[in-house]
């Protein structure tokens, strides 16, 4: 479907699916407050679509970058802050945290 802003999604992920159309399906197989699990958490529209109907969601994603969109997407749909349960700092605390940190490499007196 050609949403208005379908272009946008499929920019941080290329198989973003309609949070609705995924809302309807959790909604029809589960009761309020049920778990739903997603091993292929994607952009997160799992998330989303649990949170619209009452239901708590799972999910696994292997790519880094998708896992920073799916939180991003959840904290424009939620108003809330993600939280690190480890760390408890908020999402863009540990980016921040991140972008500080040089990338992995080879040491200067490594290289021959």
């Amino acid at each position: 479907t050609f949403r208005a802003n379908r272009l946008d999604e499929l920019k941080c992920h290329p198989t973003v699916k309609p949070v609705a159309l995924v809302a309807d399906a959790v909604r029809d197989c589960t009761r309020r407050g049920d778990i739903v699990l997603d091993i292929f958490g994607g952009s997160g529209t799992t998330i989303l679509a649990a949170e619209r109907v009452g239901r708590r969601a799972y999910t696994l994603e292997i790519e880094p970058r998708f896992v920073d969109v799916t939180i991003k997407r959840w904290q424009a749909f939620s108003a809330k802050d993600a939280i690190c349960a480890e760390t408890g700092l908020s999402f863009d605390e540990t980016a921040s945290k991140r972008a500080m940190v040089p990338a992995a490499g080879p040491a200067p007196t490594d290289v021959r």
